[in-house]
């Protein structure tokens, strides 16, 4: 009887305790999370005795929109890169009609052909252009039909040109050799985009071509066969007969992606000999040059505005902008923070996030995620690794600031970029994905960033101090080979100006330390 009295008894203080320690935490959390620059310590309390003050606070930024003169569209362009063909056209009440055309190679398939020459009873039938779908689509939400058209291109696409063929690059046409009206359901697609990689999932557009433009080819595997012209066999004779395809968007009201690697995307060159029917030359285009042509009609929006690249724009604004493909940009002005940390020496960060809240709702799907690349000091250009003076400034970074150049894991295996291999400055998030990742549920983009303010924050005359930054679309799954880059995708984004935020957690002293 006395033990179980005794048990009783310590229960009950042990829940007294726990109910006060609880309602306790309660009030502490409240009264840190409430404050701003108000003095709390862990428990809420004020400790007359303490040499510091942990303080809260929210710095608006100041931004602005910015326009790039271009982007890089090239597929094939580095290891493990995104590469998609995107083709079509959407409106949009807010950024205008969106258009893509894509260009691109294209060649036989077999690497040596001295064992499967066509035979000289061989007769051409016909050519078929096929073409995978990645399973990506931006715009309309409705099954409708799409109309299409396949031109040959009239200038010949470079190799030295290779990184040189940006979303406003002119791609001049030639001869019309096909078109094609499909209708796709982007909801089927979405599903399928969830499903594992069965070939369920793998849904191609077949699109007759002109009869004498496959003969042409067909000729030319037979003047190979009959050693007269060895073009067939050799690429860069090749594209100089054959320049390649320009693919238009005539009608729709979607943007669609399809996959220049995918295992159905081809051109069939059917023909028959005198002991064989349906036999092909199969054409592909990974691996080769194209591009995809990206391009706005902003006029009756406020973005009609923004014509002139490098330039800030809508300072007055309430709304922010940011599209990918498009390269309509939001600027961010880190001076807020900087005339913070001028008021306390000394200061600590505990903790900081930027939040980008109050996503504007839309049917459009915003970016993925965001990166924040770093822009020069005295000019809206992306600060680039460029020099030894560069690789210092990285160095007195810790780690914190990076130039966006390939990695490789402890496997040896190499990650993509996270936007582009092109060496531009970003900063780097406190946790694994050093990104603004797009949050649904709490309609906002969020990136821990303590250790990177931290950094900006101490002074020294051995780097340079930056201030303005540039939110750009990226991938949710930076490490993943199929993540999405700001220019092989048109995804935007809309959201108030005051809803950019630094939010910080930091302590500094109360008294002189000796």
């Amino acid at each position: 009887m006395t033990k179980t009295r005794l048990n009783r008894t310590t229960t009950f203080i042990m829940n007294l305790w726990v109910n006060r320690i609880g309602q306790l935490l309660t009030l502490a959390f409240a009264l840190f999370f409430l404050s701003c620059q108000e003095e709390v310590s862990v428990l809420g309390f004020k400790n007359p005795n303490s040499k510091y003050n942990v303080s809260y606070i929210e710095l608006p930024i100041a931004s602005s929109v910015m326009l790039r003169d271009s982007l890089r569209t090239t597929n094939f362009t580095f290891i493990q890169e995104p590469n998609r063909f995107l083709l079509g056209s959407y409106d949009d009440d807010l950024f205008g009609t969106v258009s893509s055309t894509f260009v691109t190679q294209y060649y036989r398939v077999s690497s040596s052909l001295n064992s499967a020459k066509i035979s000289t009873s061989a007769v051409y039938d016909s050519i078929t252009l096929q073409l995978q779908f990645d399973l990506y689509s931006y715009g309309s939400k409705s099954k409708t039909p799409q109309e299409i058209s396949i031109h040959e291109l009239g200038k010949e696409l470079t190799y030295d040109s290779l990184r040189g063929y940006y979303n406003r690059s002119s791609a001049p046409v030639a001869e019309l050799i096909g078109s094609k009206t499909f209708t796709i359901d982007p909801e089927d697609f979405e599903e399928f985009a969830k499903s594992s990689t069965s070939s369920d999932t793998i849904i191609t557009i077949k699109v007759p071509l002109d009869h004498s433009f496959g003969e042409r080819i067909f000729n030319s595997a037979a003047r190979y066969r009959d050693d007269t012209d060895p073009s067939y066999d050799s690429l860069n004779l090749f594209i100089k007969e054959f320049k390649g395809l320009v693919i238009k968007s005539v009608s729709g009201d979607k943007i669609v992606g399809f996959a220049p690697t995918g295992a159905q995307t081809r051109m069939i060159v059917h023909y028959h000999q005198d002991n064989a029917d349906s036999l092909a030359l199969v054409l592909s285009f990974g691996g080769l040059n194209g591009y995809n042509r990206i391009t706005s009609d902003k006029n009756g929006t406020e973005l009609s505005a923004v014509v002139q690249p490098y330039k800030d724009y809508l300072q007055e604004s309430d709304k922010r902008y940011i599209q990918s493909g498009i390269g309509i940009l939001t600027k961010l002005d880190f001076s807020s923070f900087y005339n913070f940390i001028d008021t306390i020496p000394n200061l600590l960060i505990n903790s900081a996030e930027l939040a980008i809240e109050s996503i504007e709702p839309s049917a459009l799907a915003p970016p993925k995620a965001l990166v924040l690349r770093v822009l020069n000091n005295n000019n809206n250009y992306f600060k680039k690794l460029s020099s030894v003076k560069d690789t210092a400034e990285l160095k007195y970074y810790n780690g914190q600031l990076t130039d966006n150049v390939l990695t490789y894991d402890v496997a040896g295996q190499q990650s993509p970029a996270l936007v582009d291999d092109d060496g531009v400055f970003y900063a780097v998030g406190d946790r694994e994905a050093r990104v603004l990742r797009y949050s649904q549920s709490r309609n906002s983009y969020n990136m821990v960033m303590a250790l990177f303010l931290q950094q900006l924050s101490v002074r020294t005359d051995e780097r340079t101090n930056f201030r303005n930054f540039v939110l750009y679309p990226a991938s949710e799954a930076f490490n993943a080979a199929a993540f999405q880059s700001g220019a092989k995708s048109v995804d935007r984004v809309v959201f108030p100006a005051s809803g950019i935020k630094l939010k910080i957690y930091y302590t500094k002293p109360l008294t002189q330390q000796q």
